[in-house]
């Protein structure tokens, strides 16, 4: 299957998933600007844990991939002064082939074009006016370069219809496995 093609039935397929997520996550609250700096702790922490879960499972099976978005939320963390060590044995996520490694890759790396979108409101949101550098939400648009890289990548492989179903799957598990991260109540030390 094309990279168009395999693109387009991602995207359709996990449609309602990613709605879903966006409708309960904290993120929401950049948009309407009400986020408030312990909130946005907590978003980035609920992000580091998710990030650094999938990209390290992704970097498994593709080993160009960048997998950087858990270390500009270590940054994040770091500046503001939050411990990053949480992560539980719940936490774990893997890719099991080179196909689940794609469709995990797919709503990691196309979490790009939301959070260039998210940057631009952070600007609006006043209880954030003191963080002085945000690393992750950092509106650079070098960030699309991993989304590019990405569609190159998927552009260039020729998927069995095996693959193809274990690509979707793992890209439904995948939104899955932010959303029970993004469920968690942790607590900010």
């Amino acid at each position: 299957m094309k990279r168009m093609e395999m693109i387009q039935r991602l995207k359709e397929e996990t449609s309602e998933l990613h709605e879903q997520i966006e409708g309960v996550n904290l993120a929401k609250q950049i948009m309407d600007h009400s986020i408030d700096l312990d909130t946005y702790k907590l978003l980035l922490l609920q992000n580091f844990i998710a990030y650094q879960a999938t990209e390290t499972a992704i970097k498994r099976f593709l080993p160009g991939y960048s997998g950087n978005k858990h270390k500009q939320l270590q940054q994040d963390l770091e500046q503001l002064g939050v411990s990053a060590e949480i992560v539980t044995e719940n936490d774990i996520f893997e890719c099991h082939s080179h196909a689940e490694a794609l469709g995990a890759a797919y709503v990691v790396e196309g979490s790009a074009l939301g959070g260039m979108l998210l940057s631009k409101n952070l600007q609006k949101c006043k209880q954030l006016a003191s963080v002085d550098q945000h690393h992750f939400f950092n509106g650079n648009k070098e960030n699309l370069k991993d989304w590019n890289s990405f569609k190159t990548v998927l552009e260039q492989y020729e998927f069995s219809k095996a693959e193809e179903n274990e690509a979707l799957k793992k890209a439904k598990q995948t939104f899955r496995f932010f959303q029970t991260i993004f469920d968690r109540k942790y607590v900010i030390r």
